[in-house]
């Protein structure tokens, strides 16, 4: 089970808690392997959650590190990427076989290790760039542009 800790922290409010609801939302997919067969509204409403987050979360963070002039900026977007590759193969195959035991413990495997090593490695490098430029939009969801305030929202609403 994924425990948040400061140290995964950004120092964006809304990438931290955006990736508070992430781990959150791991975790359930493990609660639900850990009982009976998980049924398969709850597996879609899983793979749901994480097709909009690896489509909006992704897209705002990357904005967030260029707005900063992060330099783990383009190993953010490589690794992002990577990700969406994965999670595509995931989703074919879910399409085609349906919530499967072991099929869901391969995503939640991939995703808890990938998610740890993803924040602690790239995304916190975020911090080290906050207050050295002009505060964007990316900060301040409010002022962000309406389709990624919208987006940004929907995916710290989603749980």
């Amino acid at each position: 089970m994924l425990i948040w800790r400061e140290e995964f922290a950004t120092g964006v409010k809304l990438v931290d808690l955006q990736h508070r609801r992430l781990i959150e939302n791991i975790n359930l997919l493990e609660t639900l392997l850990s009982g009976p067969t998980p049924t398969r509204a709850a597996c879609d409403q899983l793979v749901s959650f994480l097709e909009k987050y690896v489509n909006t979360h992704f897209k705002f963070e990357e904005i967030c590190m260029e707005s900063h002039c992060c330099p783990a900026h383009a190993q953010n977007q490589r690794e992002h990427a990577a990700f969406q590759d994965i999670f595509k193969q995931f989703k074919q195959r879910y399409l085609a076989e349906g919530p499967k035991p072991e099929l869901l413990r391969s995503l939640h495997h991939t995703a808890s290790e990938w998610i740890a090593r993803h924040i602690l490695t790239v995304d916190i490098q975020l911090k080290g760039c906050l207050g050295t430029h002009q505060a964007q939009p990316a900060d301040r969801p409010e002022r962000a542009p309406v389709g990624e305030a919208k987006a940004t929202r929907r995916v710290a609403a989603v749980s």
